[in-house]
């Protein structure tokens, strides 16, 4: 009962398992729900603004057939919300409306909204650039896919419209606080939410069916492709940008689903400040730290307008911790058309590991490029390093140009282990300029590939002397 009320947008709290409190309702709503109820001939009782039903279980088809009154949605541009101005139901479309009213609940102001009336995709349209920027943030949150316009400040839902009405309730369950969260603010807590649910599941190197299966159903609604290959590798794809040309490039994005050892039984995840550990044991922040990073950039490009298409790679290995078995396992064809590698597995902050001692993993114009990109419009933070072995490694023996940026744990593969957020959320961020600077990227590799080609040699030295005299 208490699900179909929320499908259909109403505000209530429960009273009892019988009794609704409508008293943070519209009197507009609350007498639209009137009209429904006395038409369904269902057993109820008003007392003011509390309504007691005869019965806990309404059939969801009998429901929608009451509910889909006569002009019914006919002006589809009710949606506007403040405290003022409550949202009209009985104008909004059947299966958006609860939708739109838990998006006014939490802070997004919406203006127009369609659910596609069976022919179109549903759509809702924000009074403001930063309501859809939160509102697409929510979404992604809930796993709800859509593509985002910006400049239009529309949400266009990739689901048919019967698939709203379960969303729905899933927003309800996101608490009401936080409609006081600035969007900046939100994003964070969204992110570590994510990354404190991963460093609870178990999944020591040789045993990551746990940590696997629960990190393909977070990829489930974030890509186009999903498989597991022999070896237990997690290996997705999704293009991002319209039109019907080739993607402009191909870009990896990995991290490994093993823990170096088992995570304790009942420890608690310690936090001072944005620095978290463990009350016994390791954390498991190397590498669900990056696992988390990877997960929040797919959210955030689902929110970016790309001018042509680019199609993002995903491997999440196995056995990283007892030799880069996973990413050994990985086929050529699925790194072939793959251009550039970025591995989220190192420990610290601001490191851009290009190579290890004695081997290269990627151009120094590309390494420069990175960290020209990550330190705009900020002080100086990313650098290009060595470092250790990782699956950077084995990337770049594919001649893919590969880096391991730093995730913010330190003291890995011990019970010192710890994570420092601010510098998790930091590498998320960087990862957001690369493709918000795509063609900053493209123009480095276009050098870099000339130059291995035998061309432009000349040309590829200059830039890099021009790169690394900004860095």
């Amino acid at each position: 009962m208490n699900a179909l009320l929320v499908e259909q947008g109403f505000i209530f709290s429960q009273v009892d398992s019988s009794t609704l409190d409508f008293r943070n309702e519209s009197e507009l709503n609350l007498e639209f729900l009137k009209r429904i109820l006395n038409e369904s001939n269902w057993h109820h009782k008003w007392q003011r603004r509390l309504l007691t039903v005869g019965i806990t279980f309404w059939n969801e088809t009998e429901w929608l057939t009451h509910c889909t009154v006569s002009g019914r949605g006919r002006t589809e541009m009710c949606g506007y919300f403040d405290e003022e101005n409550s949202v009209s139901l009985e104008m909004l479309d059947l299966y958006i409306s609860g939708l739109v009213r838990q998006l006014n609940r939490l802070g997004c102001m919406t203006i127009i909204s369609c659910d596609g009336e069976g022919e179109g995709r549903p759509n809702i349209v924000f009074a403001t650039v930063a309501d859809t920027e939160r509102a697409a943030l929510l979404m992604a949150e809930v796993g709800l896919k859509h593509r985002v316009s910006i400049e239009s400040k529309t949400l266009v839902i990739q689901k048919e419209r019967e698939e709203l009405l379960g969303f729905a309730s899933l927003l309800n369950g996101l608490p009401e606080k936080l409609n006081a969260i600035s969007t900046e603010h939100l994003e964070r807590a969204v992110f570590e939410n994510v990354v404190e649910e991963l460093l609870e599941i178990p999944g020591v190197s040789g045993c990551e069916s746990v940590i696997r299966n629960h990190v393909m159903k977070k990829l489930a609604t974030l890509t186009d492709k999903m498989t597991v290959d022999d070896y237990g590798n997690i290996l997705a794809e999704v293009t991002f940008g319209r039109g019907s040309r080739e993607p402009s490039l191909t870009i990896l994005l990995n991290s490994h689903l093993d823990v170096v050892d088992e995570i304790a039984v009942g420890r608690e995840i310690l936090k001072c400040g944005p620095v978290w550990t463990s009350s016994s044991g390791i954390l498991g922040a190397d590498d669900r730290a990056g696992i988390g990073v990877i997960l929040h950039t797919l959210k955030q490009l689902q929110q970016m307008e790309f001018r042509t298409p680019v199609k993002v790679k995903i491997a999440f290995t196995v056995e990283e911790e007892v030799g880069l078995c996973g990413a050994r396992a990985v086929s050529s064809e699925f790194l072939e058309d793959v251009q550039a590698a970025f591995v989220v597995d190192r420990r610290g902050r601001g490191d851009i590991v290009t190579g290890t001692y004695g081997i290269d993993f990627c151009d120094e114009l590309f390494g420069a490029m990175l960290a020209l990109i990550g330190n705009l419009g900020e002080e100086k933070r990313w650098e290009p390093t060595l470092g250790g072995s990782s699956d950077t490694r084995i990337w770049a023996q594919q001649r893919i140009q590969s880096v391991n940026l730093s995730v913010g744990y330190q003291n890995e593969h011990t019970s010192r282990e710890e994570l420092n957020l601010d510098d998790a959320f930091a590498t998320a961020n960087l990862l957001k300029k690369v493709f918000l600077h795509i063609d900053l990227l493209k123009s480095a590799l276009r050098g870099i590939r000339r130059a291995t080609q035998n061309t432009d040699k000349e040309i590829l030295r200059t830039q890099r002397k021009e790169v690394r005299a900004v860095v």
